[in-house]
């Protein structure tokens, strides 16, 4: 069966450092997307040069620049530099939406086995491969988001992106995708194929205080949602028992708790929110029911 055109979207800001390892990694594929948009967004080093040198070279690569806004936007400034992406490739046919982050090196196959999953299903509405940070000279697979997946390696079926209503700018912008596909009758997949491996180059696991910042971002970004108490504290537990111990999962309580205490901004859509809390008492019912049958 013939893959269907696809497109790939880079948000980058400030990645001179790793742009170059992506861009080589991208020229490497098997299969090579209809445009490739580098979305330089607001950058104060290299990253615009690295990405013009790329775009002279090879025609399907284009270049959007994005003035700077002075300040890091979680989440919202991702969002921001995808839609104006998109915006770049608004002629374009294609029927499949690839995210790559500024900082991943994707192996060789990864597009063509992507596009093999997505043909074999029809159904499948949004999918990752296995990302791994690069800990001591080893491959250390990264731990799972607490709900939904993370979006550096993220792909879209253009059908099921438009169902949703495309993304929510926002700290939860690749859980919220995710729990609407879910809703809308759609399936979502992490794949563990090695074809489908990319390596963050700027892991998570690093100083005490990015550690730390880090996990915070994920209980804002689960208050931004509207999660469960529950599964926030179960989460908060799983991931203190597992490494980096403790930390993970009391930052990750802080964090929520501060974006609780703070009233902060939280997704405005009171359906979503409910769909969301029984989904996430679903999952934590099925959880325990394993447990127990584990037991006896």
């Amino acid at each position: 069966m013939p893959h269907g055109a696809f497109i790939v979207i880079t948000p980058a800001r400030n990645e001179a450092g790793y742009l170059d390892q992506t861009i080589k990694s991208v020229l490497s594929q098997t299969l090579f997307p209809a445009a490739w948009v580098i979305v330089d967004d607001g950058s104060t080093d290299d990253t615009g040069r690295i990405a013009a040198e790329a775009a002279r070279s090879n025609s399907w690569i284009k270049v959007h620049t994005r003035p700077d806004r002075g300040h890091p936007d979680w989440g919202g400034g991702v969002v921001g530099a995808i839609y104006e992406g998109l915006a770049q490739v608004s002629n374009f046919h294609y029927e499949f939406i690839f995210n790559i982050d500024a900082d991943i090196v994707l192996a060789p196959r990864y597009f063509e086995g992507m596009l093999e999953k997505f043909d074999a299903d029809p159904r499948l509405g949004i999918a990752v491969g296995n990302i791994y940070d690069l800990v001591n000279g080893k491959l250390a697979k990264e731990r799972g988001q607490t709900q939904g997946m993370g979006g550096a390696v993220k792909c879209w079926r253009r059908a099921c992106f438009e169902q949703i209503g495309g993304l929510v700018p926002g700290e939860s912008w690749d859980g919220i995708d995710c729990i609407q596909a879910i809703r809308h009758g759609w399936q979502t997949a992490t794949f563990l194929d090695p074809d489908l491996l990319a390596l963050h180059l700027r892991p998570w696991r690093g100083p005490f205080s990015l550690v730390c910042r880090n996990w915070a971002r994920r209980g804002r970004a689960l208050h931004f949602a509207g999660a469960h108490p529950l599964w926030v504290l179960a989460g908060a537990l799983y991931h203190v028992a597992s490494r980096p111990y403790l930390i993970g999962g009391l930052c990750l309580l802080i964090g929520y708790l501060n974006a609780c205490l703070q009233k902060g901004k939280q997704f405005e859509d009171n359906e979503f929110r409910r769909f969301l809390r029984r989904w996430q008492l679903h999952k934590l019912a099925g959880i325990l029911h394993l447990s127990d049958q584990c037991e006896n």
